[in-house]
């Protein structure tokens, strides 16, 4: 756990406290509106929830957070990058596990970060201790 004093705020690459910018996103699939109109911001340093009832968006926003799903409308900055323009950026800055995981439900929930870490070319053995703070 880091602590920032007054003055070192972690900033984006472009200068910015806030880490998610969420503006007005939306994502239909068929006539079910996922999301419509979402619109949040994260900054930095901050521990934030993100909870609501089944099918209330929750999975298709981090999905579009990480890049792995285009918004219809709206747009998402994380790290000052931009989830559509810059897609590869967002690959590298975000990860996401998700809770109900199918092809490896066989591996531990370390095992599945050491995997995803190394699939992404992370030397899993040199964020070991992130990975068991993360648990």
């Amino acid at each position: 756990m880091h602590a920032h004093g007054a003055g070192d705020t972690p900033r984006d690459r472009n200068g910015g406290a806030t880490a998610v910018v969420i503006d007005g996103v939306a994502k239909c699939f068929g006539k079910v509106d996922a999301l419509r109109g979402f619109s949040a911001g994260i900054r930095y340093g901050r521990l934030t929830g993100l909870v609501g009832p089944d099918g209330a968006g929750k999975t298709t926003l981090m999905r579009i957070m990480t890049g792995l799903l285009v918004p219809d409308g709206g747009s998402v900055r994380v790290a000052g990058f931009d989830v559509v323009d810059d897609n590869d950026a967002i690959h590298v800055v975000t990860g996401y596990m998700p809770q109900r995981f199918g092809l490896y439900e066989d591996l531990s929930v370390m095992e599945n970060m050491r995997l995803y870490a190394q699939l992404r070319g992370m030397d899993a053995d040199r964020h070991a201790d992130l990975f068991a703070e993360l648990l």
